[in-house]
């Protein structure tokens, strides 16, 4: 296990605790197999352009280093910061930053994730070469790949910026089917749920408490990103079948290279009907983790969708009363505590506006039978002699392809005529009913109500372009002409009138 000495700065335009910022950081270390051995803290007015630091406090750090393998900031260092740190301390020097992106390394699993964390790290590293290397920085003779003239730090850039070119290129098919996986779920009318929060808030435990298949359940430990993957598993919520979706954990200031590399993972979140914000309510920074997340939901995009604060771990009861913000539930996922209050809450969103039908399927459309009993919540069905009775509960926006199959429908529902038809063979004419569901003309009224205002914008517009080229084209010739023949008439006169004197 390495051994580290983790440097923290106090200055007036921090916007964070420090204090508990470093216990992160030594959390994070933890999860890296890091060891902390000392913690070095400075007070400054500012902070060192070239060291981050004062100089003095370099010394001071110089003189603890024995039997130790790095020096970790908890800030993110500059370029020349890390080199001229490494040159005066002779050791590994890393940033909150580095020691992130070196946990997310270890811990992806999926081509996915790999791929995102490659992004991540080269654009960190990219800036940062010439601070590494630097005795095979000299210029040497052309070979191989490299030019004539050209520095193993030019070589090095070269071959990080195709890495990572090539790393998007892959992850953007990846991205694509994710995309068409997507949109699958979306025609398949469910609900998708997204659970959101502060790393090692319980995210994960949560989903395996609503996923029963023992065999589909998450990684859950109690260890800062232990999750990296997002996992979507089907659950069901007071029965009806819903997707649940697992995602990364935040973390106060998180990098910005990592929010741009797993901006395709998290799009889950944007995409969802429902966000779930599980919070550590055992932990007193609470309030200010929720703050993290949301911000980050911000950055992301996300304004309008419905979100539940699940405040998780109330077992452990550590820190007293809590003022939750609404919606919420106080739940603990690991001892099954609150988990029906929660369900209802999310019903009580996802469904308000589901209501029941009764349907009549005949035999020869079976599949729409299948299809139903996955997809929405089936109350009650019966076999019939030439049909299958269905009582299912689903949104009217969903109901409107199967409307022909609804019982007891009103006479608004459809047109129904009924004909006399007369032949030589019969006595008594024989009756045609004729029926005609209304739906098409009820959507088609929909379409042409939410068309209008842009249609009567269209025709406004092209009667002030008509109305323009009219009086350019039609009437102001017409006006010149009556004009010129008063103008004439009036010569006429005039003329008549002198002679006449």
């Amino acid at each position: 296990m390495m051994k580290a000495l983790i440097v923290g700065v106090r200055y007036k335009e921090m916007n964070y605790d420090l204090d508990n910022s470093l216990i992160e950081l030594e959390e994070l270390c933890k999860a890296c197999n890091i060891e902390v051995i000392k913690r070095c803290v400075q007070n400054l007015d500012k902070i060192n352009p070239s060291l981050y630091i004062g100089t003095g406090k370099v010394q001071e750090i110089k003189g603890q280093l024995d039997n130790l393998d790095l020096v970790i900031f908890n800030e993110e260092l500059s370029p020349l910061q890390v080199k001229n740190l490494t040159d005066i301390l002779d050791i590994e020097v890393t940033d909150r930053t580095a020691l992130i992106l070196r946990i997310f390394e270890v811990r992806a699993k999926t081509k996915e994730a790999k791929l995102q964390v490659e992004i991540a790290k080269g654009q960190y590293l990219l800036p940062r070469l010439a601070g590494m290397k630097e005795h095979l920085y000299s210029q040497q003779g052309g070979s191989g790949f490299r030019g004539s003239g050209e520095k193993q730090i030019e070589l090095d850039r070269r071959l990080v910026s195709n890495q990572i070119f090539n790393a998007k290129k892959q992850l953007a098919n990846i991205v694509k089917q994710r995309q068409n996986q997507r949109k699958r779920r979306k025609d398949n009318e469910m609900k998708v749920i997204a659970l959101v929060g502060y790393t090692n808030s319980g995210k994960s435990t949560l989903m395996n408490a609503f996923c029963l298949n023992k065999n589909k359940q998450v990684l859950q430990k109690d260890m800062l990103f232990a999750t990296l993957e997002t996992a979507t598993r089907h659950i069901t919520i007071n029965q009806h079948p819903c997707l649940l979706t697992d995602t990364v954990g935040f973390i106060e200031r998180l990098p910005h290279h990592l929010i741009q590399a797993f901006r395709s993972t998290l799009e889950e979140v944007v995409e969802a009907d429902l966000l779930i914000h599980v919070v550590d309510a055992s932990n007193p920074n609470y309030e200010q983790y929720i703050n993290t997340t949301n911000a980050v939901l911000k950055e992301l995009g996300i304004k309008d969708t419905p979100m539940i604060y699940a405040y998780n771990k109330v077992d452990l009861n550590k820190y007293g009363f809590i003022v939750p913000l609404e919606p919420y539930a106080f739940i603990s996922a690991k001892e099954r505590i609150g988990l029906e209050v929660l369900e209802k809450s999310i019903s009580d969103i996802l469904f308000k506006d589901y209501a029941i039908y009764d349907l009549n399927i005949p035999y020869q459309d079976g599949e729409i039978f299948s299809y139903l009993h996955q997809h929405c919540l089936v109350l009650e069905f019966e076999y019939l002699e030439d049909s299958i009775y269905l009582k299912v509960e689903m949104h009217p926006s969903m109901i409107s392809r199967y409307s022909k199959y609804i019982l007891g429908k009103t006479p608004d529902d459809e047109y129904h005529v009924t004909v006399p038809i007369y032949t030589n063979e019969s006595i008594t004419p024989y009756t045609l009913d004729i029926v005609m569901p209304l739906q098409p003309i009820d959507e088609a009224n929909q379409v042409i109500r939410r068309l209008m205002p842009f249609i009567l914008i269209v025709a406004l517009l092209i009667g002030a372009i008509g109305a323009y080229i009219y009086s350019k084209v039609i009437t102001k010739p017409l006006i010149q002409i009556i004009e010129s023949e008063r103008e004439a008439e009036n010569r006429k006169k005039r003329f008549c009138s002198y002679n006449i004197s």
